[in-house]
């Protein structure tokens, strides 16, 4: 019989919570679902600098669709206290939106990382940030889909693995 653990947060932050959060909060859904529905975290999404209530840009719709995930329902927000506060992991896609969440949030800090390098389990990558495809096309947003997909498929063997090494009640 699996154990489950207590349903946790996991909060994916980006500029306009409009392509990189919302990505990366639906497939991480999507993989959670497929890999280990064991997981018990629901995924959320915001942004640094947002405009309350965009929809999520038309490439991240398209992208997403190619491989059966459906974002059209998503509203764009902004991060908040509370929005941290109920989040048990933070994942910023850049240093300026880390730098961002740790300042105005100074409280969180503990759960509050940089996203490539946490789901790789590592404290510095070559390549540790998820560049904002805002504006270059859908031939980019498929490159960034398919690194979001990776770091995610990694994010949840690490969770996975954590699971397994709680104790039981």
């Amino acid at each position: 019989m699996r154990k489950k653990l207590e349903k946790k947060s996991i909060l994916f932050v980006c500029t306009g919570n409009t392509c990189r959060s919302v990505m990366a909060q639906a497939l991480f859904q999507q993989l959670k679902e497929d890999l280990f529905p064991e997981l018990d975290y629901h995924p959320d999404s915001a942004g640094i600098a947002v405009s309350d209530t965009l929809s999520p840009s038309k490439e991240a719709v398209f992208c997403l669709a190619k491989h059966g995930i459906d974002i059209t329902t998503h509203k764009a927000r902004m991060v908040n206290p509370k929005i941290i506060k109920k989040s048990s992991l933070i994942l910023a896609m850049t240093h300026q939106q880390l730098s961002y969440l740790k300042s105005h949030f100074p409280w969180a800090n503990h759960k509050i990382h940089l996203f490539r390098p946490f789901c790789h389990q590592k404290k510095y990558l070559k390549d540790d940030e998820i560049e904002d495809p805002y504006g270059k096309g859908i031939i980019y947003y498929e490159n960034i889909y398919k690194k979001l997909k990776q770091d995610i498929k990694k994010l949840l063997s690490h969770l996975r693995e954590e699971l397994k090494d709680e104790p039981s009640n």
